[in-house]
């Protein structure tokens, strides 16, 4: 590939958020170099439950900004001209707790006010017409068709295909050094293969968005919170549709997760955490019992302090913008749209006052 010299956006991070983004860009006929340290969706992106999660989020803000995200998910994945898995006939949360299943009826309350969610209580029985597999301690649950879930890594390859074809350069196994600035304006990035000339920034390197802030002086809190997954050999139809972190795939394995741990940006594997999280696989679905775990990896999801996305822009230097926080996945399309409509047309078409970075000003 030939040196690249200039563009007119470089995108920091080649995970589902950034590859996204440059997309979206290419697309608006944006010159834009997507620079990742790693491979395509090495991180966060391949290493998650591959949910597009809507209920999970609040408060309804979050839970509104999602449901759009996830209504676009189907021409999304159809423009990527790649056959990718996608399925969003709900996510099966179910329970053998009292305690546990009061808290899912006040979640369907609350969520059920965002229009178009539309989650729905289930007994046990309902639970178990839509997964036979449920254990009998089972008592009750929820689900909302909002929900579902994509094949990652069909989607990050095809995704980053795409924001090829639209036009994106994409530098892998390159790391940004610097990034330069005059006048209070964005300059220039440095890189590992060279400097890129560039008015616009996009810092979307996941746990690595705060190391790529200080370059211009700026404090970004994301936390890496460690998790993670295990993989089964091939069986027989078993899940129509995921439960909790559990879920089957048009290949037959089983992913299970998760754990929620803080040991910095350390994303070694750790099998001593496991047991937990597939001890309650196995109670809610004892079929898995049998099954043999091929597989166990780490991953590492950016996590701002309150979990909720930061989208902004830098205050006091022109041309640099922040994308992180959990649910890139959930997040995906809608994320593209919104940074490339806010670098083309200067704002994005929705409201982002609740994702700004001021909100973490005051806190110590």
């Amino acid at each position: 590939m030939a040196e690249v010299k200039s563009a007119d956006a470089v995108v920091v991070g080649g995970g589902a958020r950034g590859c996204s983004i440059a997309l979206f860009l290419a697309r608006a006929g944006v010159r834009v170099v997507l620079v990742e340290r790693r491979t395509i969706g090495e991180m966060a992106s391949t290493g998650t439950g591959a949910q597009v999660n809507v209920t999970a989020k609040e408060p309804d803000h979050y839970t509104a900004m999602s449901l759009r995200s996830a209504q676009m998910y189907p021409e999304f994945i159809a423009s990527l001209g790649e056959p990718v898995f996608l399925q969003q006939q709900g996510l099966l949360f179910v329970t053998t707790n009292p305690a546990e299943l009061d808290t899912f009826r006040k979640r369907v309350e609350v969520r059920n006010r965002i229009p178009g969610l539309e989650a729905e209580l289930l007994t046990p029985a309902e639970a178990r017409s839509i997964l036979p597999a449920l254990g009998p301690e089972v008592i009750g649950g929820y689900i909302a068709r909002a929900d579902g879930r994509v094949d990652v890594l069909h989607l990050m390859g095809a995704l980053s295909r795409a924001a090829q074809r639209a036009g994106a350069v994409i530098l892998r196994r390159t790391e940004v050094t610097g990034i330069n600035v005059a006048g209070g304006r964005i300059q220039q990035v440095v890189t590992s293969r060279g400097a890129i000339a560039t008015p616009v920034v996009v810092d979307a390197a996941g746990v690595h968005v705060p190391h790529i802030g200080q370059m211009i002086g700026l404090t970004i809190p994301v936390n890496a919170e460690h998790g993670h997954m295990a993989v089964t050999q091939v069986v027989p139809p078993l899940l129509p549709i995921p439960t909790q972190h559990v879920a089957q795939w048009p290949n037959g394995t089983v992913t299970i997760g998760t754990t929620n741990k803080f040991v910095g940006l350390d994303n070694a594997t750790r099998p001593e955490l496991a047991p937990p999280f597939i001890k309650e696989a196995l109670h809610l679905i004892p079929a898995l019992r049998t099954v043999n775990v091929l597989r166990l990896y780490a991953h590492l999801r950016p996590l701002p302090p309150d979990k909720l996305p930061i989208y902004d822009k830098a205050p006091g230097v022109d041309g640099f913008y922040i994308a992180v926080g959990h649910s890139g996945i959930t997040l995906c399309p809608l994320t593209g749209k919104l940074f490339a409509d806010w670098i083309v047309d200067g704002r994005p078409d929705m409201d982002l006052a609740p994702y700004t970075l001021s909100r973490f000003a005051n806190q110590n």
